[in-house]
């Protein structure tokens, strides 16, 4: 199966508004502090079951990382 960065951040803005994250979407999952975390740890739990799916999770990651690196700037 083909996993995308899409498809995850969809998964994952639902998962997180079933928690009781009502307000966080596809674009604040990646800055804001809080959504990120969570997201964050929520896809951790994925690495290492497919390769594919790693990729996607990395690709995330770096996402995140580049987002609140500008954020700093």
């Amino acid at each position: 199966m083909k996993y995308s960065k899409d498809k995850l951040l969809d998964i994952g803005v639902e998962k997180l508004k079933n928690f009781g994250f009502i307000n966080v979407t596809k674009n604040n999952v990646l800055e804001d502090e809080v959504y990120k975390y969570h997201f964050k740890k929520m896809i951790s739990f994925l690495l290492g079951q497919d390769d594919d799916l790693d990729i996607a999770i990395k690709e995330l990651f770096s996402s995140i990382d580049k987002k609140t690196n500008e954020k700093k700037n």
